[in-house]
């Protein structure tokens, strides 16, 4: 990796002193399992996690008894019930939700708003992420395995951070476990896309691990170049420096010698995939209500995902194509996880926990793209484009929470808790060259190939750094006013992120290299001889062109009052308010290493946002019998920009693949929340709800697409306006009603969601951009999103069978200009089979289908087809013994 900047250190200082501060994120009790109390959450009350062993439709109900009690709209999803569907990770299992969708297997959708407007916690503390186009941590880095429920709370409250808009999502791993209790799983999968060769290369010898040997980690001797003579240029910075051209020229050329330049692309057998799991936990009697408990766990997946995809750039309405790719590829995954949460329970007054967790997901992407433009589209010749993208995102989570109880002092609750958490990404090596080709016109195959020097191969090396803390407290006093059971609380959070992201580019110039040698594979072509010869004049460039380097510091300092009173167990009155004063910077860096001003556009103070605001909630719910109640709920909310958005640096959004620029420009946007649902609790467990929502948005943050000189990009921009709105509707029901007597009836039920809803922003054209639609519907909303579970139990404990079908409508990805329609994804109906066989009460085998009608990602623009991607159809197969 190339040196850090060269920035002043008072110049940061100067710009984070003025963004400064703090701020963290307050969370409820946390307490073991066994109790009445659970896992942390941001909603109003603790919430109860149960530990539920029936294999009937308990699992559901339990979880639906749970919402009931809470004070705040929200949703909640068990480990039984994830287990159930065989979901294999968090984003996965969020998806059944009532209103969530899934976008590009990591991020959460609520309520049609895109992942922006959602937060993640895990164990109720914020933490960071190691995606360097987002502020939210990707949901398909935690396994189902170590999680023990999932939180989405759909409405504000005094105790939530403000910046949410959709809902908060709060990731609950394993409770510490009343008895001792040792688990393990071995499992497989096939999908019908490993009928095809993998697409690999010599990447070093870590392919179980995950983990790079030092292949291809940035060589030494080139940080060393760029911090002996300011560059790798043979001429402007090695020159000066050495004193003579040709010495210059050699040095350059050495340096390349220090790159892996065994990246040939070649074809092999799909690899075995296998998974495995591991967890024990236990707990201790110390004494008189003296208790300690822990729970370890630990999970490991490797496994190869074969694809092909098309992405088309259209050139105007008409479906004129601009350019076009035809890509196939396989992505090598390797996933570990693991964590250690304990527990020490002093006395029934005193409580303490610690939770650690640590995610390493590691994907080494390789493919292979026809490309063509719009001059060779009825050609014969065309760019065969090759890509490698390794990376490897790490998240490691320290937490300690204490509960405190003070019986002498008016009953006064006390509850804190630290965090300090650190994400990852390194993305060494990253490759692309491309190989212009001639085709066979009759038979399709290539008849000529040769390097393409004027596109030179680009390597690309990144990492970044993303590290928070959080602190916090809250006392809660109870007091008894106006005949009601009142408790009113009151709190202060602290939050501190701080995010480096640095990126170097180098280019491989050979113009001079013969059609002879230009026609051989990528790795036969730069040989230490090739590079070595003078007569060739090959150079090592630095291809950095554009900022994309970026510093940030982000605080928030947070209090709040809140109150929650009981009224007879008829009304219940909860609320309060919430003060947050927020802090950032983000400092884009030039390819020089200093900080940028885009060509004098931008002053340093223009990168610096400081914000205050205050943010009230209050909810009511209305208990109309024992069966029934009644919910309202309204709040004021915010949604910021991603550090990104607001830095002027260019970055490939990871999910369009498109070159996107942020905008300092990008103002947050506050939200008005409204809220009211119906619910109905069957004394068998069934139940129904209905409910509907309303949220006004001032200046939503939208992508809008701009067609330039240089191909697609998208920027960020503020609308004027927008509003969203809808109802949800939910049920649980088993078939007993039919025959209360047949024990076959009773095991089966039935259960779903269904959310339809609309919006509509207003967006005007400016120097920069002319959208093509200026009132439309909110990038990334669904008018309608379903969910539908058929589960069946036998009565004999032996099997379980579960039908899953998830849809949802489709959805602006990005918004058009220019005259080009808004670029539309199309719904995607998912259906999914689970079976498990119980044959002991230890063992279980479980076998999973995903994706049984072989649906395919498609958006399409303009009614043409602009993007395609073919998931397959996937197998899994899974072995768990628990003693």
């Amino acid at each position: 990796m190339k040196t850090k900047p060269s920035f002043t250190t008072s110049k940061v200082s100067v710009a984070v002193a003025s963004a400064l501060s703090a701020a963290a994120i307050f969370t409820a009790t946390p307490v073991f399992a066994a109790e009445e109390e659970a896992q942390p959450g941001y909603a109003g009350d603790d919430v109860e996690v149960i530990a539920v062993t029936a294999r009937l439709k308990s699992a559901a109900s339990e979880v639906m008894e749970e919402r009931r009690e809470q004070a705040y709209v929200a949703d909640l999803m068990g480990s039984d019930q994830i287990s159930r569907t065989g979901d294999s990770d968090a984003a996965a299992a969020l998806r059944r939700v009532t209103g969530l969708t899934l976008k590009d297997g990591k991020f959460i959708y609520v309520r049609g708003l895109g992942e922006r407007y959602s937060s993640t916690s895990l164990n109720g503390a914020i933490v960071p992420s190691p995606d360097p186009t987002r502020n939210v941590v990707p949901l398909d880095m935690f396994p189902a395995s170590i999680i023990e429920s999932l939180s989405v709370q759909k409405a504000g409250s005094p105790n939530a951070p403000a910046a949410f808009g959709g809902g908060h999502v709060d990731i609950r791993t394993k409770a510490i476990p009343t008895d001792f209790f040792f688990k393990f799983g071995l499992g497989t999968r096939y999908n019908t896309n490993d009928s095809d060769d993998a697409y690999t290369y010599s990447g070093g010898d870590d392919e179980w691990k995950g983990k790079d040997d030092g292949t291809r980690a940035f060589p030494h001797s080139i940080e060393q170049a760029y911090s002996t003579y300011g560059g790798i240029d043979p001429i402007s910075d090695i020159l000066p420096v050495v004193g003579d051209l040709d010495q210059a020229r050699q040095v350059n050329r050495e340096l390349a010698l220090d790159m892996h330049r065994d990246m040939t692309v070649k074809a092999e057998d799909t690899d075995f995939a296998y998974r495995g799991n591991v967890a024990i936990g236990n707990s201790w009697d110390l004494g008189k209500d003296t208790i300690f408990g822990f729970v370890a766990a630990g999970y490991y997946k490797r496994q190869q995902e074969n694809y092909e995809e098309l992405d088309v750039e259209l050139a105007d309405e008409n479906g004129t194509i601009n350019n076009s790719k035809e890509v196939v590829g396989t992505d090598s995954i390797v996933q570990w996880s693991a964590l250690l949460n304990m527990g020490f329970e002093i006395d029934e007054n005193n409580k303490i926990e610690t939770y650690t967790t640590y995610l390493r997901d590691t994907s080494d992407d390789v493919s292979i793209a026809i490309e063509e433009t719009i001059d060779t589209i009825s050609e014969p010749n065309a760019l065969q484009v090759y890509s490698i993208e390794y990376e490897e995102r790490t998240l490691i989570s320290n937490q300690a929470k204490g509960t405190h109880f003070l019986p002498g002092l008016y009953d006064i609750e006390l509850n804190w808790f630290y965090s300090d958490a650190r994400a990852e990404r390194y993305a060494p090596n990253e490759l692309s060259y491309t190989y212009g080709v001639v085709f066979d016109e009759d038979t399709g195959d290539i008849t000529s190939r040769r390097l393409n020097t004027q596109d030179e191969p680009k390597y690309v090396y990144t990492r970044l750094d993303d590290d928070t803390e959080n602190t916090g407290f809250e006392v809660k006093l109870p007091i008894q006013f106006a005949g009601a059971e009142v408790t009113v609380s009151g709190g202060y959070s602290y939050f501190e992120r701080h995010r480096e992201n640095y990126a170097t580019r180098l280019g491989f110039e050979a113009d001079k290299f013969g059609n002879d040698i230009l026609e051989l594979e990528f790795s036969d072509i730069f040989t230490d001889e090739n590079i070595l010869d003078e007569d060739k004049d090959f150079e090592l460039k630095d291809a950095s062109t554009a900022t994309e380097d970026y510093v940030a510091a982000e605080m928030i300092d947070a209090g709040f009052f809140a109150f929650d009173a009981n009224f007879d167990d008829v009304w219940r009155l909860t609320g309060g308010l919430r003060y947050e004063d927020f802090r950032r910077t983000t400092l884009p860096i030039d390819p020089d290493g200093n900080i940028s001003d885009e060509g004098g556009r931008y002053d340093i103070t223009d990168y610096v946002v400081v914000e205050d605001g205050w943010y009230p909630s209050l909810s009511a719910t209305w208990q109309q019998s024992e069966q029934m109640q009644w919910r309202f709920g309204a709040s004021k909310t915010i949604v910021r920009p991603d550090l990104r958005e607001v830095s002027p640096v260019r970055f490939q959004d990871p999910v369009t693949g498109i070159d996107s620029f942020g905008n300092p420009e990008v103002e947050s946007s506050d939200i008005i929340n409204v809220d009211v649902r119906w619910e109905w609790y069957m004394e068998s467990g069934s139940n129904l709800s209905v409910g509907a929502f309303y949220k006004d948005l001032e200046a939503p943050i939208e992508p809008v697409q701009r067609i330039t000189e240089a191909g697609r990009q998208q920027k960020y921009y503020n609308a004027d306006s927008g509003y969203i709105y809808g109802i949800e509707t939910e049920f649980l029901r088993d078939f007993s009603f039919i025959d209360s007597d047949s024990e076959i009836l009773e095991g089966m039920f039935i259960a779903g969601n269904l959310t339809l809803s609309d919006s509509e922003i207003e967006i005007k054209p400016n120097s920069e951009i002319d959208p093509t639609n200026t009132k439309r519907r909110m990038t990334g909303h669904s008018e309608y999103v379903a969910n539908l579970q058929f589960s069946f139990d036998s009565p004999d404990g032996w099997h379980s069978t579960t039908l899953v079908y998830n849809v949802f409508g489709k959805r602006i990805a990005w918004g058009g200009s220019a005259g080009l329609d808004d670029v539309y994804e199309q719904p995607f109906h998912s259906l999914d089979f689970t079976y498990t066989l119980f044959p002991t009460d230890s063992l279980d085998i479980k076998f999973k289908a995903k994706n049984i009608l072989g649906e395919e990602s498609e958006y399409k623009q303009n009614g043409h087809k602009t993007y395609w991607k073919d998931p397959g159809t996937e197998f899994t197969l899974q072995f768990s013994y628990e003693y």
